[in-house]
């Protein structure tokens, strides 16, 4: 194995292609005081990332309003490279009139488990950061999506 020769901060426009071209990662975010990180399955859509979970969940009840924390990741072990995103905002519940909206324009998050009812939740992203390992590879090789940027 490799040794890692360098970390490098990522710009801007590479953390949103990074999160555009994911589809998993975790929400961090309080809970009756309590830190609480919840893994996702995701989408990103006009500044955002939209997260589809059940009603009544921990998500549901408290993330609307709240300060949330997605982090994004992808680690090749073999050949010591990765790289990590973090988008930092505020939390909406998202109106089943903006979801019917936003629903011609873009595809949700893929389930992992079937509800026949579900809630939205939207971190509008106001930073994100980014650093990766390595240099002179293709950050996305490896990702099971490679959507497009919104």
């Amino acid at each position: 194995m490799s040794v890692v020769t360098s970390l490098e901060r990522l710009d801007q426009d590479q953390c949103a292609g990074l999160l555009a071209a994911g589809v998993y990662g975790r929400l961090v975010l309080l809970a009756d005081g309590r830190p609480e990180i919840v893994p996702v399955n995701y989408t990103t859509h006009a500044g955002a990332a939209w997260v589809r979970t059940s009603p009544g969940s921990l998500l549901d009840r408290y993330a609307d309003g709240a300060a949330l924390l997605l982090e994004v990741d992808h680690v090749d072990h073999e050949r010591a490279h990765g790289w990590s995103v973090v988008a930092r905002g505020r939390g909406e519940r998202v109106s089943d009139e903006e979801l019917r909206s936003a629903d011609l324009h873009f595809p949700g998050p893929p389930r992992w488990v079937r509800h026949d009812d579900a809630a939205w939740v939207r971190l509008r992203w106001d930073e994100l950061t980014g650093r990766r390992t390595g240099s002179g590879w293709d950050l996305t090789h490896g990702l099971p999506v490679r959507r497009a940027s919104r």
